[in-house]
């Protein structure tokens, strides 16, 4: 997801409150759009982490003073990027 693809540094995280609320939000929204896929879909595809994906989206929501930035940055370099291709790899499987 380009949006994740921000050139900023962990250390920018932490000194610019509009990357911080922005990354939030993005993640946020996946979450909540993970939420709403069928328990179907989740069932058939159990590699990705859903529970974890909408865990943190309810964490963002009702623990936002609590947030670690070592975990945020964590999931906008590490868990996002490896999100992305297995959301890729339902798509092409869905729709090829």
């Amino acid at each position: 997801m380009q949006i994740f693809q921000t050139g900023r540094t962990r250390d920018d995280l932490n000194k610019d409150l509009l990357l911080r609320s922005a990354l939030l939000h993005q993640l946020f929204v996946i979450g909540e759009a993970a939420t709403r896929l069928s328990q179907t879909l989740k069932d058939k595809y159990a590699a990705i982490p859903w529970p974890a994906i909408c865990g943190f989206r309810n964490f963002i929501a009702h623990e936002y003073f609590s947030l670690d930035a070592n975990i945020i940055w964590q999931t906008v370099t590490a868990d996002v990027p490896s999100l992305e291709v297995g959301i890729a790899e339902i798509l092409w499987k869905k729709f090829p």
